[in-house]
């Protein structure tokens, strides 16, 4: 991963909501909704008031609000304790805190996958 990825971070404001598709380098936080997948190379932190409804893939993830959709991490995944997620979670390391709520399947992953 180069500097300039490390360094760039997209925020979507509780106000916002996306129709499409986001591919991005570098991190993001989401206070808003997308309705659509969600692809990056860094980290997502998703607010306890911020959604996606589609699938998500990135490096790390924080989920502190609601996903719908399949979710594919690289490395460490945190469930949050106002987190709710549906669908099928692929990770690396997982930490599950008091109250997050799961309906899906968990996968451990070997390889790391493109994005």
């Amino acid at each position: 991963m180069n500097n300039k990825s490390i360094n760039s971070q997209t925020i979507i404001a509780e106000d916002v909501q996306i129709d499409g598709d986001m591919i991005l380098s570098g991190n993001i936080t989401i206070y808003g909704e997308i309705r659509g997948s969600v692809s990056t190379d860094g980290a997502i932190q998703l607010a306890k008031k911020g959604k996606i409804f589609g699938d998500v893939k990135a490096s790390t993830i924080q989920i502190n609000g609601y996903i719908q959709g399949d979710v594919f991490i690289n490395g460490s995944a945190e469930l949050l304790g106002k987190c709710e997620l549906v669908g099928d979670l692929n990770y690396k390391v997982l930490t599950i805190q008091d109250g997050a709520q799961f309906s899906g399947r968990c996968e451990i992953i070997e390889d790391d996958f493109d994005l």
